[in-house]
């Protein structure tokens, strides 16, 4: 994924009136529980694959309301993720 992809996925995502079922804001100015990421994960996949969508977005560094993009500081560095492409996990 390029990009360009990705920015179009945010223009698309935060054109939506609202957070939807596959669709999810969170501001995370510097961080965020990690126990509710998985939760969300898990929620956000169960449900784009009962509307048969190949994936669903969780989306920090923006605003629930009015999809303000922010930014967000949460975990900026590619080794602080859990998985990179990488890794051997």
């Amino acid at each position: 994924m390029t990009e360009k992809d990705l920015y179009k996925i945010l223009s698309d995502t935060t054109a939506h009136p609202a957070e939807t079922e596959i669709i999810e804001f969170k501001e995370a100015k510097a961080s965020f529980d990690f126990g509710k990421i998985g939760k969300y994960f898990s929620a956000l996949s169960n449900e784009a694959n009962l509307k048969g969508k190949t994936c669903a977005w969780l989306i920090f560094g923006v605003t629930d309301k009015g999809h303000r993009i922010v930014g967000s500081q949460y975990r900026t560095e590619r080794k602080d993720l859990p998985y990179t492409e990488n890794s051997s996990t």
